[in-house]
């Protein structure tokens, strides 16, 4: 059927835009790893601006270490891809943060230990619970 609609329109002298039917490029998935993944929002809630004196962020390498920030505190620890993307014991700086930094921070940490899988589409990773409820969207950056 393809064929004898390729050959009548060619007959036509209608040329053929196979290209201009195709759909638009395809965005290739960012790597989980060697990417820094800048936090959006953090439970649904967009991440406020200004409010943090560092960007909430994570980092994953492929020696299956990660680090980053909370928007107050850096952390540094470990995490596993076997079943989904789970994160490890963490270490982190202990600084007191100021009002509303301090509640970004535990929404933060709570997000990341509750962390049981992610995808990724184009630029944007979601981390997910154990019952696929998004806590952390970021974005994919070059590493800084």
């Amino acid at each position: 059927m393809a064929e004898d609609m390729k050959n009548l329109l060619s007959a036509l002298g209608i040329p053929l835009l196979l290209a201009a039917c195709a759909v638009g490029p395809t965005v290739q998935d960012e790597p989980l790893v060697e990417r820094y993944w800048r936090v959006l929002a953090i439970d649904g809630q967009p991440l406020p601006a200004g409010v943090n004196r560092a960007e909430p962020h994570i980092v994953l390498t492929a020696a299956l270490r990660t680090h980053g920030s909370d928007g107050c505190n850096r952390f540094h620890g470990s995490y596993d891809t076997a079943a989904g993307l789970q994160f490890g014991q963490m270490a982190s700086t202990m600084m007191a943060c100021p009002p509303p930094l301090d509640a970004l921070a535990r929404q933060f940490s709570a997000a990341i230990g509750a962390t049981a899988d992610y995808r990724i589409t184009g630029r944007v990773m979601e981390l997910l619970d154990a019952r696929g409820k998004v806590r952390l969207r970021l974005e994919a950056t070059a590493l800084k």
